[in-house]
């Protein structure tokens, strides 16, 4: 018996059909794979949208607390990218001053307390300072004086076993010498004894292009978000209604609430989208908007 084998026409038929059947599997896979990828990216932008307003806000509602009455608040920058910064006392941390050690020059106040741990190195302080009524260097030590606060740096600390007795702070008053507000003679200019002095965290945001940007304290900038297409900080001042830069009015510099709107973009460009869509340039975003409202109204620029 003999065996007939395919002829050319049934070898290149089946060819074809299997051409075409493996065509639509890939664009089936491809089709598939790309819809899970814009799903995907669609996902990634929303949570990192949901999670850098969620840190935006909780600087901003934190605004002030821990500190007393007029103290915190916001610094605002004008022009160019967004940028502000947010004071508060997170943890509510203070002490007593016990006592305090001046050198005039040197540009350190050394103020004794309880416990320096509850401080941070390059954090700041705020901490009430006895001044004379009168600026000048000939001004006596018994010079009628007025208290005044301060927001200083803190620059070293000294912490004895266990903590308490022997424990420091070191301020840098280097911003006061040098001024026409400053008093040389080591007398003139003394904390109040069993005053409190508090701790301050300086929280920064600074964009730049598509990155936005965190420095805690006195401590480096470090990368805190990147896709930020868009960041926009106003603020409502009960007189003078929503701004995008600090108020003017009266009362100046007082704000209630902060409104904060983000836009967060894809990484990077699908060229398929920027070709199907270009008023997108590729990307796909997310688009949040909140209003904080602050927990406390006077502003602290330093």
């Amino acid at each position: 018996m003999k065996t007939r084998g395919f002829t050319l026409i049934e070898i290149l038929v089946a060819v074809v059909l299997f051409v075409v059947v493996a065509s639509m599997g890939v664009y089936v896979f491809t089709a598939q794979n790309r819809g899970w990828k814009m799903e995907s990216d669609k996902v990634a932008v929303q949570m990192m949208a949901k999670g850098t307003l969620d840190e935006l806000s909780r600087a901003a509602r934190l605004t002030g607390s821990g500190l007393p009455e007029g103290m915190g608040g916001i610094e605002v920058f004008g022009g160019g990218p967004e940028r502000a910064t947010f004071v508060s006392n997170e943890d509510g941390a203070a002490d007593t001053v016990r006592g305090f050690e001046w050198t005039p020059g040197a540009g350190r106040l050394s103020l004794a307390v309880t416990d320096s741990r509850r401080f941070s190195e390059l954090g700041y302080v705020w901490v009430e300072l006895n001044v004379p009524l009168v600026a000048g260097p000939g001004v006596s030590a018994t010079a009628a004086t007025t208290v005044r606060p301060f927001v200083l740096p803190v620059v070293d600390r000294t912490t004895s076993a266990g903590g308490g007795c022997g424990d420091s702070i070191i301020l840098d008053v280097t911003s006061l010498e040098g001024t026409p507000n400053f008093w040389n003679s080591p007398g003139n200019i003394r904390p109040v004894t069993l005053g409190l002095v508090q701790k301050l965290d300086s929280t920064t945001y600074r964009q730049s292009g598509d990155t936005l940007y965190l420095r805690r304290n006195r401590l480096g900038e470090s990368v805190f978000a990147i896709g930020v297409d868009t960041l926009r900080l106003s603020y409502f001042h009960p007189a003078d209604g929503w701004r995008d830069s600090l108020s003017g009015s009266v009362p100046a510099n007082v704000v209630s609430k902060v409104r904060i709107r983000l836009v967060m973009r894809s990484p990077k460009p699908d060229f398929k989208l920027l070709e199907d869509s270009p008023a997108t340039r590729g990307y796909r975003f997310s688009r949040l908007e909140m209003e904080v409202a602050l927990r406390a109204t006077a502003l602290t620029n330093r």
